[in-house]
Formats: C-alpha cells, sequence, structure tokens
C-alpha cells in the first residue's frame, strides 16, 4: 500500500512545498482502485479559484522526472517567443527518415507535431531556438531545473532537465493565469494545439509525455482545465519498472479522468 503523509505534519514541518501557493486546504483523493504492484502513481489537481489541491499518494510529487514530450509545452512557447514558429499551422518538412511511429514519417504542422508527439519536429525546433535562446526561455519560465546540458536536442529526454509534479501545475497556473509577459499571439496559439477534450463536462489542455529515466519508465500527463467557469491545472505522474505488465499511455488517461471528476 502507498503511505500518504498526513498534510497536518506537512503543513507544520518545513520541507513540505505547498506553502508556495499558500494553499488553503489539500484534500486527499480515493483511486485506491488504481494502485498495482506493477507502477506507482501520483495524481495532482490544483483550483485556482479556492487556492486548494487534490491528491492522491503525495509521495512523488517534489519528485523530480525526465518532462518527457510534456516539454513540448514550452518549447512551443520559446520557438513561438522567438519567431522560430509562428502559428499552429506552422509547416516542417520531413527529412525522409523512417521512424517507429508511423504518423511521424510525414510533413508535420506544428498543431499535428504536438497531437502526434513527434520528436524530430520539436528537435528541429530546439536546434532553430538554439543554447542562448533556449537558456532565456527556461529561465524565463523557471522551467524544471532549467538545465540544458551538453545536448540542445536531447536535453528534455536524457535526464538533463528535469521537473516535479508541484512544479509542473505551477508552471501550468502561470499559463492559465497569463503571468509570463509573452505575446498574446503565443497563448492563444498554445491553448489552441493543447486542447483536447476529456470529457463533454470540461474542456481540457493537456500534454502527454513517455521517457526514461534509470531503470524507470516516466508517464506524464499534464494540463489545464475549464469546468463551469472554474480553472485548475493538474499532473499525473506513473513511475514503472516494467510497463508491459500494464497499459500506461491509457492508465494516464484513467487516472486523471478519476481525479478530474471529483471536480464540484
Amino acid at each position: 500500500m502507498i503511505k500518504i503523509v498526513s498534510f497536518v505534519l506537512l503543513f507544520l514541518g518545513h520541507s513540505f512545498v505547498f506553502a508556495q501557493f499558500n494553499a488553503k486546504k489539500a484534500t486527499q483523493l480515493n483511486l485506491s482502485s488504481f494502485e498495482s504492484n506493477s507502477y506507482e502513481f501520483s495524481t495532482l489537481v490544483y483550483d485556482l479559484d479556492e487556492n486548494s489541491y487534490l491528491y492522491y499518494n503525495d509521495s512523488l510529487i517534489q519528485k523530480k522526472y525526465t518532462p518527457a514530450s510534456t516539454f513540448k509545452i514550452p518549447n512551443t512557447i520559446i520557438g513561438l517567443e522567438n519567431g522560430i514558429i509562428d502559428s499552429a499551422n506552422f509547416l516542417m518538412k520531413w527529412d525522409g527518415v523512417k521512424r517507429e511511429n508511423a504518423k511521424w514519417n510525414a510533413d508535420q504542422t506544428l498543431n499535428q507535431a504536438f497531437r502526434n508527439s513527434t520528436i524530430w519536429y520539436f528537435q528541429k525546433l530546439a536546434k532553430q531556438i538554439g543554447r542562448d535562446k533556449m537558456q532565456e526561455g527556461l529561465n524565463l519560465l523557471n522551467y524544471g531545473n532549467k538545465t540544458i546540458g551538453d545536448s540542445i536536442d536531447q536535453f528534455w529526454l536524457n535526464g538533463t532537465l528535469k521537473i516535479s509534479m508541484l512544479d509542473q501545475v505551477g508552471f501550468l497556473t502561470n499559463i492559465i493565469k497569463r503571468k509570463y509577459k509573452l505575446n498574446p499571439n503565443t497563448y492563444d496559439c498554445l491553448l489552441q494545439i493543447m486542447k483536447y477534450n476529456l470529457s463533454y463536462q470540461y474542456v481540457v489542455y493537456c500534454k502527454t509525455g513517455w521517457g526514461q529515466q534509470g531503470s524507470e519508465d516516466i508517464g506524464w500527463l499534464v494540463g489545464m482545465v475549464i469546468k463551469n467557469g472554474k480553472q485548475y491545472a493538474f499532473a499525473t505522474l506513473i513511475t514503472t519498472n516494467d510497463y508491459k505488465k500494464f497499459d500506461m499511455a491509457t492508465l494516464r488517461y484513467k487516472i486523471t479522468k478519476a481525479a478530474l471528476d471529483n471536480l464540484k
């Protein structure tokens, strides 16, 4: 069983960082039906209006992991802000190299590449942004540990760049609030490509990610929700040493939807 640490003790202590949002409360969700010996998971939902959290398994939320394809969110922002790309329809030509995902083996617009999680598109974008502009963007967004390392087209995949669930939620909260000094068109384009209807009851803007960190596979689903005029940011994380024992791609959505269904 997953050990859930008391939030009362955490608020009295000095090691926990919910205080960075000055949250009024944090409520534990009942998602135990998703527990398995094959993986560990956590989910975190932040209510912007109530300044409160819903969560399951707080043991993972401060640990930093590779963002994998969730980095396509800040990569898009930095590309737009530097004029490398200019809209959801910005087209990049396929290099002709056949890759494991058939959807990647064609010319891609930004919108298609984001939805298909086309790695080569965003690697090419990162190269065109360049190290200096990329670092400026990471600093502006205060994204994770802000570390690029030696490879401009691999750092979000190879474990150099790391980010926690709490950091993801804070980053997405700032996007919802439009707190970053970005061109309004950047925000509009980002929301256009992130929009994904998980349920007719609410609108979801999200991105998945799947990467490796040491011997573990890391599965992400992060995003923002608008429901009944209220706004939320969320992050779901799955870690496993044997992803072949379950369907991680689908499980990310099931866990997240179960958490979002608790929204009043």
